[in-house]
């Protein structure tokens, strides 16, 4: 069986990796970057009915199926991408990846991940049975994501892992702070989804979405009668809703000051009263806030009760801005392959210049604004990515006669200094760090001038 020269030269260890590659129980084909099978392993054959001989050479439409995509990825067209594919009358789940050597793609490899659908859906709804029966009844507060939803790699990313593990098991309150965008909302959710609360109710407030008139009998509930339009019967709050479980109270930096104390009382005695109620209500409510301000100024400037914010910041949770991590390339496509699964999208291949542009832009948006550039990728290509703004006309003023008049001292600067930005962000490939170096000035520097000056962009 032939063997391409990046599985190596060496009889023995074409062997070995053959041997290996045939007790799989998975189905695996590999082709080249024409297309042309030049591995496939036992399971595969079985499935296709025949020896390895009858495969090896031949083009992976004409072995497999012709709805296959693993050419297109060997060719580099599509990045990495999961799909349903028909082969001989089974249904498979296909993931097919590019193959790299010296950051050269030198072909594609398919996997089938499952090969019996039918099997695989009637085992989701037997387990999904069992867990209706098991569990108590089904609520619509629920947490939606767990820690293997958090992307990242490299320190700061594994620094949240485990401040979120650590404050998983406990009932204490956690405050997790981070810009706009940076997955505040998934840390939460994670905390709870690994917490001894997990199957307990998972209740979520924006505390910046309600107005002050209300949120007050949104969080702790109302007596019938209490107000004019309330319910006969009353209401419970959030508090309640969510007692055995978490309360998520994100943009807890906006919260009204006249009801911070009511907040305090609750998350410290463990039991609110209703508006327009007399009686203490006991909970066992778990708190966990999350804000993009930074909640010592507030405390600082008199916007927020210093006890309040002591009482929620017993555990910590920062998530990093996207400028601030490393893994920024991996992440984009780790984005990529899930984005082009659930819309059903074709995978494409970043090419060298969308991935500098990605380094060099600041990402205010964070990880939800990747989230929309990446989509428009998929949709649109390259230009769907962040890029310099369209052609602007030139900074003068029509003169009374028609002349234009020169440009203010100011301005000029700006965009020599924005063009000396730009070429050097280039040059470094988006190395900001390099860039700084290089401009002889910090990083800090640098991030504040991107800031200002949309047109480095």
């Amino acid at each position: 069986m032939p063997f391409p020269e990046w599985f190596g030269s060496g009889q023995n260890e074409a062997e070995f990796l053959r041997r290996v590659l045939d007790h799989v129980s998975d189905c695996l084909v590999a082709v080249d970057t024409n297309g042309r099978v030049v591995l496939i392993n036992a399971p595969y054959c079985r499935l296709l009915g025949g020896p390895q001989e009858d495969f090896i050479g031949r083009h992976i439409t004409d072995v497999v199926s012709p709805k296959t995509r693993l050419h297109h990825v060997a060719r580099g067209d599509l990045s990495v991408t999961m799909m349903p594919l028909e082969v001989r009358g089974h249904q498979l789940l296909a993931r097919q990846v590019p193959v790299y050597q010296d950051e050269r793609i030198i072909g594609a490899v398919g996997l089938a991940l499952f090969s019996n659908m039918a099997a695989l859906k009637k085992a989701v709804a037997v387990v999904g049975d069992q867990g209706r029966a098991i569990h108590s009844p089904p609520t619509p507060w629920t947490a939606r994501y767990g820690l293997d939803d958090i992307l990242g790699r490299g320190a700061r990313m594994e620094a949240v892992r485990a401040a979120i593990e650590q404050a998983a098991p406990l009932s204490l309150p956690v405050l997790v702070q981070g810009e706009t965008g940076s997955g505040k909302e998934l840390a939460a959710n994670a905390i709870h989804a690994l917490s001894p609360r997990a199957r307990r109710p998972f209740v979520w407030v924006n505390c910046a979405s309600i107005p002050e008139s209300l949120i007050d009998a949104e969080l702790f509930g109302y007596e019938g009668g209490a107000f004019t339009g309330a319910r006969t019967r009353g209401k419970p709050g959030k508090f309640e809703l969510a007692s055995g479980g978490t309360l998520f109270l994100d943009e807890i930096g906006d919260m009204p000051l006249s009801l911070q104390a009511s907040l305090l009382r609750a998350v410290q005695n463990q039991e609110i009263v209703r508006v327009g109620g007399v009686s203490p209500i006991p909970i066992d409510t778990r708190v966990v806030c999350a804000t993009h301000r930074d909640l010592q100024e507030r405390v600082d400037a008199g916007q927020f009760r210093a006890d309040l914010y002591y009482r929620l910041n017993v555990l910590g949770v920062h998530m990093p801005a996207l400028r601030e991590r490393d893994d920024l390339e991996w992440l984009a496509e780790q984005l990529l392959e899930r984005i082009a699964l659930r819309e059903g999208l074709p995978g494409r291949r970043v090419p060298p210049s969308v991935r500098a542009r990605w380094l060099a832009f600041d990402w205010p948006g964070n990880v939800r604004q990747l989230e929309a550039a990446l989509l428009r990728f998929l949709l649109s290509g390259e230009a769907g990515l962040p890029d310099e703004p369209a052609a602007k006309p030139p900074h003068a003023i029509a003169g009374r006669h028609g002349t234009p008049r020169a440009t203010t001292l100011q301005s000029h600067l700006d965009r020599e200094r924005d063009a000396c930005i730009r070429q050097t962000l280039a040059e470094t490939g988006g190395d900001k760090d390099e860039a700084a170096r290089r401009l002889g000035i910090s990083r800090a520097t640098l991030y504040r001038e991107l800031r200002r000056s949309p047109a480095l962009f």
